[in-house]
C-alpha cells in the first residue's frame, strides 16, 4: 500500500512539472530573446544565435527609458486603490442588504464588463480634452477604474459573503458604527480575497494599451504598453527592443505575486466557506 501511494506522488509531481515546465516556458523564451542582438533575425533560429546585454544596456542608459514605468506604476496602483475602496463598499451592500432591483443590478455589472472599451475610450478622451485632462494620469485612472470595477465588485461579494454575520452583530452590539465594521472587522478577515483582487486589478490596469495610446500623447507621459508597442514600426520590428522591454514589463507583476503569494492561495478559497 506504501509503494502505491509512493507511485501516485512521484506520478503527481511528474504531471505538475510537466504542466509547470509548460506553463513556464513562454516566459523563460521571453528571457532568452531578450538577450538576441537586434539584428539577428527570428527567420535563422528560435533561440538567439548570438547573446548581448546590448538591449539592457540600451534601455537603463536612456534616461527617458524609466519614466513609462513610473507612469504606469502611478495609473495601475491609482486604479487598484479607488476600484478596491469602491468594490468594498459596493459589494458590501450587495452580499448584506436585500433591496428591490438587486439581481438586476448585478447581473448589470456582469454586462457592463462586455462593453467595448472602444466605444468608452472615445467617449472619454472627448470629455479629457474638453476638460483639459488630456495627457494627464487622471483619465486613464478612472478609464482603467470603471473596466475593472464589474470584476471587482463580484469578486469581493462572493468574499464577504462568506464572512459571519454574527460577526458584525456583536461589533454593532458592542457599539461599532456600520463603518467602523467594514474597516475594523470585514476588511482584516477578508484580506486575503482583497489582496487577490487587487494583484488582478493591479495586473489587467499595468497591461492595458487602448487607453494608454488613447489618453497620452506625449513623450513623457508614455506608458510602458506603448514604449512596447514602439518597437513594431512600418519598417519592420525591433525584436530586441521588444522582448526586453516585454521582459522589464513583466517584473513588477512578479514581484507582487511573490510579495502576496500567500494572500492569493487563502483568496481563492475565502468565498467558499460559510460561516
Amino acid at each position: 500500500m506504501e509503494a502505491r501511494k509512493n507511485k501516485i506522488r512521484y506520478g503527481i509531481g511528474i504531471a505538475l512539472t510537466i504542466i509547470l515546465t509548460i506553463d513556464l516556458l513562454p516566459y523563460l523564451w521571453l528571457l532568452v530573446s531578450s538577450f538576441r542582438a537586434s539584428d539577428d533575425p527570428f527567420t535563422s533560429s528560435v533561440l538567439p544565435s548570438r547573446y548581448t546585454i546590448g538591449n539592457y544596456v540600451t534601455i537603463f542608459q536612456n534616461e527617458g527609458m524609466m519614466r513609462p514605468f513610473f507612469n504606469s506604476l502611478v495609473v495601475a496602483v491609482g486604479a487598484t486603490v479607488i476600484t478596491m475602496v469602491l468594490s468594498l463598499l459596493a459589494a458590501y451592500g450587495f452580499s448584506r442588504y436585500y433591496f428591490k432591483g438587486k439581481d438586476f443590478l448585478l447581473g448589470f455589472l456582469v454586462n457592463l464588463r462586455t462593453f467595448p472599451a472602444l466605444l468608452l475610450a472615445i467617449a472619454l478622451y472627448v470629455m479629457a480634452v474638453k476638460t483639459g485632462l488630456y495627457n494627464t494620469y487622471v483619465p486613464l485612472i478612472l478609464a482603467n477604474t470603471m473596466m475593472n470595477l464589474p470584476f471587482a465588485i463580484w469578486n469581493v461579494k462572493t468574499v464577504i459573503d462568506g464572512i459571519p454575520k454574527d460577526l458584525e452583530e456583536s461589533a454593532l452590539v458592542d457599539g461599532l458604527s456600520r463603518t467602523s465594521v467594514i474597516w475594523k472587522i470585514i476588511v482584516p478577515v477578508a484580506t486575503p480575497g482583497l489582496a487577490a483582487t487587487a494583484i488582478y486589478v493591479f495586473i489587467l490596469t499595468w497591461n492595458e494599451y487602448l487607453f494608454a495610446t488613447t489618453f497620452m500623447n506625449s513623450n513623457d507621459m508614455q506608458l510602458v504598453t506603448s514604449v512596447i508597442a514602439s518597437a513594431v514600426t512600418q519598417f519592420g520590428v525591433d525584436y530586441g527592443w521588444l522582448m526586453t522591454t516585454a521582459m522589464l514589463a513583466s517584473i513588477p507583476a512578479i514581484i507582487m505575486f511573490i510579495a502576496i503569494q500567500r494572500f492569493i492561495v487563502g483568496g481563492l478559497t475565502a468565498g467558499g466557506v460559510k460561516g
